[in-house]
């Protein structure tokens, strides 16, 4: 078997399964929701799928003594009745399918016959219900129904109870590819699930309850033109990602039309060699780049992606902003060091929303004065006044309101060790934590010789992408440098309650002071301390005696983990942020 294949089997099996362990559902590609538990919603929430943590699949549909041995299957579509026999058929094909392509991975072990009777045993043991019965797969393909009703009421869903071992989880895919096609075939629309719920279940699921935003059946001409534009979409979020935003995206494609550009500019320098030789990979597969004798050039389709990314970028990057700030967080396991218990000091702000009655002591705050004027009319009325007076008791003043609001300055290690993911990675961590704290964010980067502000404190998005793509790792790390620059940009700019985090996945080699690069970070991390500013380091396992140094010298906190990813990143200043916020 290849060991791409076979590590994308063990990636869905230990990925559902650990879910399933957790008594926990997953959604699988937009229509379908498998657990072992009983599935359910709420006609008033028709895209919010329930999952009943304490109501076993198995034990409450099949009437099994043991829990977790059956998955529980739902795929979604617009209300029908489905013909089961023909679902039926067309999963046991998906079934064939799925294991030729075992046999095809490793023949020695999955012979003809033995791919057979293995398709024949699972399909023994896979139930199918519609509305217009059920049956396990084997009887439905053999016309023999359980139950049958022709003018039954049409259901939202094709129910599925699999008994399947977690070492054939991947099947799941082609068996849910199945039904969406036979659904499809059908004529009727699949429909998306918008997010699960778990739930403890305290009364009867009610089964055949509707799932909203239908998506167009493949067969006819409108659904062809959805799905070739939904294949664009996808297509653009990648270049997105992979180039660090859609301005940049649409640069690449500008520049795969230059005669000559073999090596890509500056887009090589960004990249590691096998990071850009894989995105153009996959943009010849999809047809969108052609490969000459001397460049890459745009094909006719190609053409029509980098237009359409110009004519519609505002809304592309409305997207991808979207999708920075739903981000999930995967909780990471990282070892800690700290140093620092420095809090966050409130300012107190006029709240012009909360008016209140003037005391003796509150002469000196804000004075709202529209209600002070409606409060003086309203008395003066009623004590029959011929006109208006004002009275100490009339005013009425506005409330205050406190927070801590955290300016962070990010000062990234941008040596020559940097580049590919890693950098694309915290430039990552710098948008997703603009776009959610709401907060002013700075990024200082290092390299060579020097250090330079590539964003000052801003809350404006495209100010942080602008500094972001002129970022180009290469060279030293010139860490006491670093270090010195970010506290003269968090002093020149009177940063409120700074938070300095510095990344790096070396240790400094050009030095500042000294002869000694070591020596000069340790000195330019004690002026961290000195000046009271709250400081958090982020470093790999092979760099970890001097980190915890340096995180010391400067009374910070240290995070060392393994790798640095938009995930371990995410994870580390999210939770740093939050203590250092919020704590009282």
């Amino acid at each position: 078997m290849d060991t791409s294949e076979r590590h994308q089997r063990m990636t869905l099996e230990n990925y559902l399964g650990a879910y399933f362990k957790k008594n926990q559902g997953v959604r699988l590609g937009e229509t379908t929701v498998i657990s072992h538990k009983v599935h359910g919603n709420d006609p008033k929430t028709p895209g919010e799928i329930r999952i009943y943590t304490n109501t076993d699949a198995g034990q409450y549909y099949l009437k099994n003594p043991e829990g977790d041995l059956v998955l529980h299957m739902d795929v979604f579509h617009e209300p029908a009745c489905l013909d089961p026999v023909y679902v039926a058929r067309r999963v046991w094909q998906g079934i064939d399918k799925y294991f030729v392509q075992l046999r095809n991975e490793n023949r020695s072990l999955f012979t003809q016959e033995k791919t057979k009777e293995l398709s024949k045993m699972m399909v023994q043991n896979i139930v199918i219900r519609t509305s217009g019965g059920s049956g396990t797969i084997g009887e439905l393909s053999n016309n023999k129904l359980e139950q049958h009703d022709k003018t039954g009421k049409p259901e939202t869903h094709v129910h599925l109870l699999l008994s399947i071992a977690p070492k054939y989880y991947d099947s799941i895919i082609f068996i849910a590819d199945a039904v969406e096609q036979a659904i499809l075939k059908h004529g009727f629309e699949i429909r998306r699930v918008e997010r699960i719920l778990h739930c403890e279940k305290d009364s009867e699921p009610s089964p055949g309850f509707g799932i909203g935003f239908g998506l167009p059946g493949f067969n006819i001409p409108e659904a062809l033109k959805h799905r070739r534009h939904q294949n664009r979409l996808q297509i653009i979020m990648n270049l997105a990602s992979a180039f660090g935003s859609i301005e940049d995206a649409a640069r690449f494609l500008e520049s795969l039309t230059t005669t000559g550009n073999i090596f890509l500019g500056s887009f090589a320098k960004k990249h590691t060699d096998g990071g850009l030789k894989q995105t153009l990979l996959d943009l010849s597969n999809a047809n969108i780049v052609q490969k000459k004798r001397f460049a890459f050039v745009l094909t006719e389709e190609g053409q029509e992606l980098r237009s359409f990314i110009r004519g519609h970028q505002k809304e592309l990057e409305a997207q991808v902003r979207k999708s920075i700030r739903r981000y999930q967080i995967v909780r990471h396991n990282y070892r800690t060091y700290r140093n620092s218990e420095l809090k966050s000091r409130k300012s107190h702000l006029t709240d012009h929303k909360k008016v209140l009655n003037s005391t003796d002591h509150s002469w000196l705050t804000d004075i709202a004065i529209p209600e002070t004027v409606v409060s003086a009319s309203a008395r003066s009325f009623l004590e029959g006044r011929p006109r208006m007076t004002v009275t100490k008791k009339d005013f009425k003043i506005f409330g205050k309101k406190s927070f801590a609001p955290i300016d962070t300055c990010i000062s990234i290690d941008c040596s020559g060790s940097m580049v590919g993911e890693k950098i694309k990675a915290v430039s990552y961590l710098a948008e997703h934590f603009l776009l959610t704290s709401k907060e002013k964010v700075g990024v200082l980067s290092f390299q060579e010789m020097e250090a330079r502000v590539v964003v000052p404190f801003t809350k404006s998005y495209q100010k942080l992408q602008d500094g972001l793509r002129s970022i180009q790792p290469e060279g030293l790390t010139p860490l006491a440098k670093g270090i010195v620059e970010s506290i003269k940009l968090i002093k020149m700019k009177r940063a409120r309650n700074p938070l300095l985090v510095l990344i790096t996945d070396g240790i400094p080699n050009f030095p500042l002071w000294t002869m000694d690069a070591q020596d000069d970070a340790l000195k330019a991390a004690k002026m961290i301390a000195e000046n009271r500013i709250r400081f958090v380091c982020i470093g790999v396992i092979p760099n970890e005696t001097f980190m915890k140094q340096l995180a010391a010298a400067g009374r910070g906190n240290l995070y060392i983990v393994d790798e640095l990813n938009k995930n371990s990143l995410l994870d580390v200043l999210t939770s740093e942020w939050e203590q250092y916020k919020y704590r009282k």
